[in-house]
């Protein structure tokens, strides 16, 4: 199967089961959308609230140093809120990134990601109606390098900060 439809097939079995989960949950704002920019990159995410305190999405993100590193990830995640707007959570999803270093020359990497994360989900004014998300990814890809065809596990840092709404 080629990149392309790997791709599309893990978003449309992630919003598939979106969809299955969307029948159960808790009461009040259940669905969260926001756009994320990090220090080099870009992303999207929907969210939608199993309870208070759990919720299930999809995510995508882009980063890119020039020609020097370029990663895409699209996957689902979850996340607990510990506190009222403090969360921890995981994703899990497909993982591309290129880069070219002083040690190896070119690596390219096709794989799986896990996606640790922490962050704060911030009502601005009204409940619900804006929000703003600062927190921290760091994603550990395993897959095999299409250069020296071996496995290979990297790990990234990811800040970002996100603004949205909820309905």
């Amino acid at each position: 199967m080629s990149r392309k439809g790997v791709f599309l097939f893990l978003v449309l079995a992630v919003v598939i089961a979106g969809g299955v989960f969307a029948q159960e949950g808790g009461s009040g704002i259940r669905h969260w959308i926001s756009g994320e920019v990090s220090v080099i990159g870009a992303g999207a995410r929907y969210e939608f609230m199993l309870t208070d305190k759990m919720s299930i999405g999809v995510n995508a993100y882009w980063n890119s140093l020039f020609f020097f590193w370029n990663e895409v990830e699209v996957g689902a995640s979850f996340r607990y809120y510990i506190w009222k707007s403090f969360f921890a959570g995981a994703g899990l999803g497909f993982h591309i990134h290129t880069s070219l270093n002083v040690v190896n020359g070119a690596d390219a990497m096709n794989g799986v990601a896990f996606s640790p994360e922490i962050g704060w989900k911030i009502d601005v004014g009204d409940p619900g109606k804006f929000f703003i998300e600062p927190g921290l990814k760091i994603p550990l890809s395993f897959g095999i390098n299409e250069i020296t065809d071996k496995f290979t596990v990297g790990t990234g840092f990811v800040p970002y900060f996100g603004m949205g709404f909820a309905f």
